[in-house]
């Protein structure tokens, strides 16, 4: 054992003497689970009999069929088998599903897995949930728990992350093996601390190795039946006999390429049954699969495939040149010279009429009549650096023979090979209806041409760098592939000289498409392409200094792939300009491995469309500078699946002069997790244009354009409108809403034009407020933080426009947010809300803002709300709202202010139209901060009053409670007109200048009579006499009732 590990402290280390399961079942129960010594391992790994061979059947049989001598040691025996492994987030959840403890904890997986989604985790890296550890640790907590534990990972798992009770610090003892392969890293075990764990090893007996393999067999065979596949164990020996005994004796000599054909070699060798039934390959393959076979290739597996006994078995595998023929009832036969190449005459295969899977390397003979053509049951013929002697000699025959042999076959695999097959001239006769799979690399099986579609039960053709393309002479050839039904596989990896794909139109079961290497591509789709494509992938390489390795493709569009879930792009693309994955199934997409992208005056366009299954994008590391136009489109709806903008849109794309060097970015979401994969626009992108619309459902404006219209129309609805078309006014009034259209009309403002970032908010969007980690916080922040237009509407679950975590004015906080770009903001029609724009801290912010739009906020109590005074209120930092010029407010029935006032204000210097209607709590418009009410009325130039120099048009209306317009006095100079309807409440106007009477410049007062009868006045000398105004009284009107409610 010393040597099995060494470095490692041997006093670890156990040797059992078991011959098989139900002896190490016994001995380890009784030599090491039920010792309950205080000097007794906790930790206890079972290596089987070498390389983990036997020892999860072991396991297996301990959990399922425990002694009752052990229920007397444990309370718990937890059966955690992770053979297939995919994450310690996945070993964590069957850990809860063992416990039962699901319906506690599902939601806290679910919400993590999606946050993951969303950053862009991949599976195998997602660790385990603290919560979901703190749940499993106290449910086991009070018990003796032996745990029992089929790791299929790599490496060490911590159990005590997940939630499993400590072993040195609780009643545990944890029982583990390496589960779903035979091998283990020594590496794991030298710097573990004895005195808490054992290594345990079964010890070598001849003889028995092909009964322990059967055990392990037996073990797969049970996990494949709990995924529904009837996989017997005896297919699974014979799978694994057949690999660990080739492998071990031919692995050093011949290339088996066990990744790509070991499942051909099971059905073609009769292992899984009759060939042309699928679900003998969908079998083989499933064992393939959880087999593992790329985790035996160590030396000490190799030994136990020297150790098996095959002398039943007809697998033959030759690694030298002596042998007269092929051994009597041989089914497989491996063979290739030490050295060099050796000739092949016929006369070695006369009795190897059972001969189902041939491979033959370093071989030459007669390509036309070749010596396997008398091998009727041949099925898999792999031919590696093969020579013809004809060809040497300058002799032609006419290949008959040759084509003989191919038509039997079901699996053909070329490599370095150029075996010349003389096919028939081009007709629509089928050249050969068995074979499945063709494989090809650096070789060739044609002379001139070879129409595929000739051979109509193809599943799988790989032509990888083939020595002559397949259609030099004819190109016609670019249609063979069309209407081959049965193909799931074309891999055309390494074809340099290839420049356009062929049409793969009509093959309707197509699932993978590789073009690894294909640098003389052009385009890849969109027309041709199958919708049933599943997987792409395409590496360039990494290019070079020069043109003629540099990959030429300039367009990748494999749009309407409806099932395209696994996309990969890698390599030097300088030349590629587009990128449209629209209307697929990628749910991630990862581009971190592409380098150096539209070089020079190339400019690269994305389009996402339709993707509704899309939740992250990884980007390459130069962030793909030259990307020029972005379109995405997450939403369910499927309704706008829209358009490229053109270049008549507002938002320019490439031929407009001056916009060439912008990013244009169009962008539909319906999460706003999603932001984490835009955070690069807005930290490294300076020259951006973009439109964002955060909603689950295609939105569409009131004169039913998508949210992506023509960026020239106003895209809401003027006061005018809402007035005439149903504002829940007590009467009709021809005058204020001739009035109100006339403003709408002169004021540019009001026409709500997307700016160069535009953000909108729709339906369907969870209240970003309970975004509850600081990196999904991080991109709303940024987003916000450079926002021009921003319209919220329609959206029944936010409760705030603006969060709070948005306007932090924290330094050390690297998302800080402040609106500062803000120009134009419209919220409307969103019952929840409660405040627009949310804060507890003193922001400086909406330096820029010019319009603000409120309407139908049943529930909002105020729009803007700040860091609380001595006296409640809230107020803003320096120099904000100072280009504020138009506020408007309706259909706010909760409503009790709008914007609080404080010593630094800027408000008042630029507000220039006020309209508020129909909120019926509203007191006071602008509360004012009594520090800052005491600096007014000392104030001698102003009278002791806040003067609003621009202030011209003020229309209040059903506003019942009001009594003020600003707490403090107003002054405004400039005032033109006032109408107001139903402010019973109302005792005060703003005063206005003193020479308005002489100038013949009286400001005009339309409202009830009641109303103006009720006003207070302070005098000439302030500018607050009735003398000023002008009133005009409405012919129809109501008194006054009370207040009261609906309900009886």
């Amino acid at each position: 054992m010393a040597e099995y590990i060494t470095g490692a402290d041997t006093d670890a280390y156990c040797v059992i003497d078991a011959t098989n399961i139900e002896t190490a079942v016994n001995q380890i129960v009784s030599e090491h689970l039920e010792d309950s010594r205080n000097s007794a391992p906790k930790v206890i790994y079972f290596d089987g009999w070498n390389c983990g061979l036997g020892a999860s059947a072991v396991l297996r049989a301990i959990a399922e069929h425990p002694p009752p001598s052990l229920w007397e040691k444990f309370d718990k025996i937890i059966h955690i088998d992770c053979t297939r492994w995919k994450s310690r987030r996945a070993l964590q959840r069957a850990i809860v599903d063992e416990l039962k403890l699901t319906q506690q904890v599902a939601a806290d997986f679910d919400r993590q897995d999606e946050e993951d989604d969303f950053s862009g985790l991949d599976q195998g890296s997602r660790a385990e949930i603290p919560d979901v550890a703190r749940v499993i640790a106290r449910s086991l907590a009070q018990y003796r728990c032996l745990v029992i534990f089929h790791n299929g990972s790599d490496g060490m798992v911590d159990l005590a992350s997940c939630g499993i009770p400590p072993p040195e610090l609780f009643s545990t003892k944890v029982f583990w093996c390496f589960s779903g392969r035979l091998s283990v890293n020594k590496e794991f075990f030298r710097d573990q601390n004895s005195s808490h764990w054992r290594f345990l090893r079964a010890s070598d007996f001849p003889g028995k190795q092909n009964e322990i393999l059967a055990e392990e067999a037996r073990e797969m065979a049970l996990y494949t039946h709990k995924l529904g596949l009837d996989v017997t164990p005896e297919m699974f020996t014979e799978c694994f006999l057949y690999y660990l005994s080739l492998n071990s004796r031919g692995g050093g000599v011949i290339d088996y390429n066990w990744e790509t054909h070991a499942s051909c070699y099971w059905v073609c060798d009769g292992i899984t049954g009759g060939g042309q039934d699928n679900q003998a390959w969908e079998l083989a393959l499933v064992m393939q699969q959880h087999m593992r076979l790329e985790d035996y290739s160590s030396g000490v597996v190799k030994r136990i495939g020297f150790q098996l006994d095959i002398s039943a078995k007809h697998w033959v595998c030759i690694t030298n040149s002596c042998f007269e023929e092929v051994p009597p009832g041989t089914t497989s036969l491996f063979f290739a010279p030490g050295t060099g190449y050796v000739s092949f005459p016929n006369e070695r295969f006369h009795q190897a009429d059972q001969l189902r899977v041939l491979k033959l390397c370093r071989c030459t003979f007669n390509f036309s009549s070749p010596p396997f053509h008398c091998c009727r049951n041949l099925r898999f013929l792999g031919l590696d650096s093969c020579l013809d002697e004809q060809r040497q000699l300058g002799e032609e025959e006419t290949g008959e023979q040759a084509v003989e042999t191919f038509q039997r076959l079901w699996v053909l695999d070329v490599c370095h090979t150029d075996w010349e097959l003389d096919f028939p001239h081009e007709t629509d006769e089928q050249v050969a209806t068995d074979i499945r799979e063709v494989h090809i690399n650096k070789g060739r099986i044609w002379r001139t041409n070879l129409a595929w579609r000739r051979l109509p039960n193809l599943r799988k053709l790989r032509v990888a760098k083939a020595t002559r393309y397949w259609w030099e002479t004819d190109r016609k050839g670019q249609d063979e592939i069309m209407d081959m039904v049965k193909m799931e596989l074309l891999d055309l990896s390494g074809n340099k000289t290839m420049q356009v794909l062929p049409s793969l139109s009509g093959a309707a079961g197509l699932k993978t498409l590789v073009l690894d290497g294909c640098v003389g591509l052009d385009h890849v789709g969109p027309q041709g392409l199958p919708p049933s494509l599943e997987s792409f992938c395409f590496d360039a390489g990494a290019g070079g200094d020069d043109d003629k390795d540099a990959a030429r493709i300039s367009c990748i569009s494999l749009a309407g792939c409806s099932r395209l879930a696994d996309f990969r792009l890698s390599g030097s693309l300088p030349k590629l300009e587009e990128l449209d994955l629209s209307q697929t199934a990628v749910k991630m997409l990862d581009l971190r491995k592409v380098r150096e992208v539209a070089r020079s005056l190339h400019r690269v366009c994305l389009v996402l469309v339709g993707c509704k299954h899309l939740r992250s994008i990884s980007w390459p590391q130069t962030r793909m500078r030259q990307l020029r136009l972005l379109r995405i489109d997450t939403r369910s709806s499927g309704q706008e699946v829209a358009r490229k903008p053109s270049p008549g849109d507002s938002l320019m794309v490439f031929q407009v002069t001056g916009e060439e060097e912008y990013l244009h970015a169009f962008v539909d979401v319906a999460d706003t997790r999603f932001l984490q994969s835009l955070e690069f626009l807005w930290t490294t992108t300076p020259q951006l244009k973009m439109d964002l619309c955060l909603s689950s459902t295609s939105i569409s404006n009131d004169d039913g354009r998508s949210c992506h219209g023509k960026m020239g129309c106003t895209n809401s609805t003027s006061t005018g409108q809402l007035l005439a078309a149903g504002l829940p006014l007590p009467y009709r009034d021809v005058c204020l809403v001739q009035t109100a259209t006339k403003i709408d009309g002169s004021s540019s403002a009001m026409q709500f034009q997307p700016l160069d970032f535009h953000m909108e908010i729709g339906d369907g969007i969870s209240d970003i407020t309970n975004v509850a980690t600081t990196q999904a916080r991080r991109p709303i922040s940024m987003v916000m933080n450079r926002v021009e237009s921003l319209h919220v509407h329609d959206s029944s679950s936010i409760t705030t426009a603006v969060p709070e975590y948005v306007l932090l004015t924290n330094l050390l906080i690297s998302y800080v947010g402040s609106l500062n770009r803000l120009k134009w903001c419209r919220v409307e029609r969103c019952p929840k809300l409660d405040t627009v724009f949310a804060t507890n801290k003193d922001p400086n912010s909406f330096f820029k803002l010019k319009t603000f739009w409120a309407a139908h906020l049943l529930m909002a109590r105020s729009i803007w709300s700040g860091s609380p005074t001595k006296r409640g209120l809230s107020v803003y930092g320096y120099g904000s709202f100072i280009k504020l010029r138009v506020i408007h407010i309706h259909s706010c029935p909760r409503l009790t202010f709008v914007l609080p006032l404080s010593s630094n204000h800027f408000l008042s210097y630029g507000l220039e139209t006020l309209h508020i209607f129909c909120c019926g709590d509203l007191r006071q418009i602008f509360p004012v901060e009594q520090e800052f009410q005491e600096e007014i009325a000392a104030t001698h130039e102003t009278k002791g009053m806040l003067e609003f120099p621009k202030l011209k048009d003020l229309y209040l209306h059903e506003l019942p409670s009001l009594q003020l317009v600003c707490e403090a006095k107003m002054y405004a100079p400039n005032l033109e007109t006032i109408h107001l309807r139903g402010c019973w409440s109302l005792r005060r106007l703003p005063a206005t200048d003193g020479r308005r009477r002489q100038d013949g410049r009286p400001v005009a007062v339309d409202c009830e009579k009641e109303c103006w009868d009720e006003l207070e006045w302070d005098g000439m000398e302030y500018g607050h006499d009735p003398s000023l105004f002008q009133p005009r009284h409405s012919k129809y009107y109501r008194k006054r009732h009370l207040r009261g409610t609906v309900l009886r």
